[in-house]
């Protein structure tokens, strides 16, 4: 039986080496799935996150106009004392009356970060809402926008990438375009 390489020596081994590196890096992804699976047990995402609150008709019109954020049906008993906002990807963030003493919110460095779209698009809106923005520079670097709700919690605002790949994806997409191309 003849090789399919046998024409050319130098695409044969290039072929095989080609083989070679998807063999090692398939054992590589399965030996770092393997480890990053047992590190992160099963956890998938974040369901909510609980501010407490004085008062919810003094914190409601900040979070649904000011933020612009949809309202989630509360349980009837829940109703009167809390409120759920849908922050996107089946996140929410519920507001449960129950604090009492906010003066040290302010330099604890508790606070919410959201994801936006576009920076300088939200920060329109922020002002045009009337809302006290202030654009800083963020822990990374990267531009954000801060503002206060009425309870004192900090809001920070960044842009982010939607659908950004991870580490995986990336290299999986590289590992293919190499063992494919031809050169």
């Amino acid at each position: 039986m003849k090789s399919i390489f046998a024409d050319d020596p130098a695409n044969g081994r290039r072929q095989l080496m080609k083989q070679r590196m998807l063999w090692v890096w398939l054992l590589g992804l399965f030996l770092f799935s393997a480890t990053t699976t047992r590190a992160q047990a099963s956890l998938q995402g974040f369901s909510h996150i609980v501010l407490p609150i004085r008062e919810l008709g003094v914190s409601l019109p900040f979070y649904r106009n000011v933020l612009g954020l949809t309202g989630v049906a509360v349980p009837g008993a829940l109703s009167g004392s809390q409120a759920w906002f849908d922050i996107g990807g089946g996140q929410q963030l519920r507001l449960v009356e129950r604090r009492t003493d906010v003066s040290s919110l302010r330099t604890s460095g508790v606070h919410v970060a959201l994801q936006v779209g576009s920076l300088r698009q939200t920060e329109q809106q922020l002002k045009q809402r009337s809302a006290a923005v202030a654009r800083q520079a963020g822990a990374s670097g990267q531009p954000v926008l801060q503002l206060t709700d009425p309870d004192g919690y900090l809001i920070e605002l960044y842009e982010g990438r939607a659908n950004k790949q991870g580490f995986i994806q990336s290299a999986g997409k590289w590992f293919w375009k190499s063992i494919t191309s031809v050169d």
